[in-house]
């Protein structure tokens, strides 16, 4: 018997393809997204229209579905995670379509002679927190169907909250750590079924593990056909894979951005850069994106300095970390199928799943070793449905630099520590209504989070630290000397923005880039973390020796910014 399912916020169809690999038949795909849908039609053989999940918010528009035997949903998960405004955002419209999305499986499971065998939803952990324990028709708009199927309105439909658990895909086979809240339920028991995990501490997958196994971007010959990591039984020669052999390194401007957010950002912990490859992969988002602190990078084949010296993964690469099989193919821009990719569902997650209801419905279930690739491929519709392959197997010519737009904001420091950044800034922290770029601004940050505390440092206070040190650290006279000989040929504050907005290091003055990226090696070369006494302001007694260099050095070349003509 062919269990069927019907996937509520398809997506890309992480979610069919676990079900689809243990052996369950897809009826329909539900999303209001055209990439989605197509791709979802491509991989599953289905001609599927867009379609809003609200337009169900009318239960006759749910007795017209088609009825399976299990009904899968991810609702989007931005409104609850944690990334955005920092967890603050309006929950309301995700709240809303979950709701959407519980309506229509109480329908199903408590219509008359209904086949609902299960039901699972998946979303971020945080979404946990904003579900109900359980829900009444009454609580899903479903107050009058109840009342005509004799049923009280006040009666339980579905139990959620407590009825799931916070999954890791990486303990089920994923080389990514993943976590997701899965909800849901064996119609029959009520309970849900907690799928067994096959990975531990001892046996995870990192991301060396996958990436090892996938060919070079740089397309090299190889004879033989190449093993999917994920699924050693599926074997394609190179120019079967797709989104892999085309060159997706980063500009200069980009890479050296998402170096400093990770590894030296103003208050967040450090990161690594590029990626730890010993440790499983970090979450793929659905924003593909070269120069911020969640972006992965890797290091490039090809042996280049600056633009092109990092690179993005390939759409094939994060498609192997997610779980997606190298037969399953994405339609759209590249951003696009990044974007797909990353709101997705680990297929390793939805097999995991799949895997223990099919132990329930049949007392089988199928390994990954025992997946009929070829029945998949002979029934879905990669010959009807074009896609872009983005395999161009050249390498990326850098001409077209990104841009800053002129009102683009600098903050940097060369160091933290001491519970305190020193820092140069082209907009002025405590005052708001002054225009970015028009003058530039040297501050201490003390502390962290909401509780930071800004104390602006004028300009020549590099006269008083210099006394300081030749009394008290005679020792770092030298250093003063090489300071003193760095901070030379230094425009006005206007030029110096003009100079970050175009990204110019070429230019006879002493840009902000260049001279933060050399007075980070001089203060490396000078580095002590020893810590003395400062008298230099009343909030912080101690510093560390590394700090105080920062606060002269800085306030050096702030000190010779000229002021701009009007």
């Amino acid at each position: 018997m062919d269990y069927t399912f019907i996937d509520f916020f398809c997506g890309a169809g992480g979610f069919s393809e676990g079900f689809r690999q243990q052996g369950f038949k897809p009826l329909r795909g539900v999303d209001n997204w055209q990439p989605a849908i197509n791709t979802h039609n491509l991989n599953f053989g289905l001609n599927d229209s867009v379609k809003n999940i609200l337009d169900f918010e009318d239960d006759e528009e749910i007795e017209k579905l088609e009825d399976s035997d299990i009904i899968l949903g991810s609702p989007p998960c931005v409104s609850f995670s944690m990334a955005n405004k920092a967890g603050k955002a309006n929950k309301s419209l995700g709240i809303q379509l979950i709701e959407a999305f519980l309506r229509i499986v109480a329908v199903k499971k408590h219509k008359k002679n209904s086949i609902l065998k299960a039901w699972y939803m998946e979303n971020v952990p945080n979404s946990q927190k904003y579900v109900k324990e359980f829900y009444t028709f009454n609580d899903l708009n479903l107050s009058n169907w109840a009342i005509k199927h004799g049923k009280d309105e006040n009666d339980i439909a579905l139990k959620v909250q407590n009825n799931g658990a916070i999954l890791n895909s990486n303990r089920y086979g994923s080389g990514q750590k993943r976590e997701r809240f899965i909800c849901g339920e064996f119609i029959e028991s009520g309970e849900f079924l907690y799928p067994k995990e096959t990975h531990n501490d001892k046996n995870i997958l990192t991301l060396k593990d996958i990436l090892s196994k996938i060919p070079s971007p740089k397309k090299e010959a190889f004879s033989k056909k190449q093993s999917d990591p994920n699924y050693p039984n599926l074997k394609l020669s190179l120019d079967e894979i797709t989104d892999h052999f085309y060159d997706t390194g980063l500009y200069r401007i980009e890479w050296e951005k998402a170096k400093r957010a990770k590894t030296n950002h103003p208050f967040m912990g450090k990161m690594s850069f590029p990626e730890n490859q010993e440790k499983p992969s970090r979450t793929v988002m659905a924003t593909r994106s070269g120069s911020t602190r969640e972006a992965l990078i890797y290091k490039s084949e090809y042996s280049r300095e600056g633009d092109g010296e990092f690179r993005l993964p390939t759409i094939r690469e994060v498609a192997t970390i997610m779980g997606f099989p190298y037969v399953f193919n994405f339609t759209g821009s590249e951003g696009t199928k990044w974007k797909q990719i990353g709101n997705a569902v680990s297929p390793h997650m939805s097999f995991a799943l799949a895997k223990a209801l099919k132990r329930k419905l049949t007392g089988k279930e199928i390994k990954h070793s025992e997946i009929n690739f070829e029945q998949i491929i002979k029934n879905n519709r990669l010959q009807k449905i074009k896609f872009n392959n983005l395999n161009t197997e050249k390498e990326k010519i850098f001409n077209k630099p990104p841009k800053r737009n002129k009102t683009s904001k600098f903050r940097r420091h060369i160091f933290k520590g001491g519970n305190l950044t020193v820092t140069l800034m082209n907009h002025s922290q405590l005052d708001k209504t002054v225009e970015t770029g028009k003058d530039w601004y040297m501050y201490i940050f003390l502390g962290s989070g909401k509780q930071f505390k800004a104390i602006e440092i004028k300009k020549n206070y590099y006269k008083e630290v210099e006394l300081y040190i030749n009394k008290y650290l005679p020792i770092y006279k030298n250093f003063i000397q090489e300071a003193k000989s760095l901070s030379k040929n230094i425009p006005s504050a206007q030029k110096l923005h003009t100079l970050y907005v175009e990204n110019n290091r070429e230019s006879e003055y002493l840009d902000v880039e260049t001279f933060f990226e050399l007075a980070e090696s001089l203060i490396e070369k000078n580095y002590c973390t020893d810590i003395v006494n400062q008298p230099f302001f009343k909030e912080k007694e101690n510093l560390p020796i590394f700090q105080i260099l920062s606060l002269y050095l800085i306030n050096l070349y702030y000190s010779n910014i000229k002021v701009s003509m009007l």
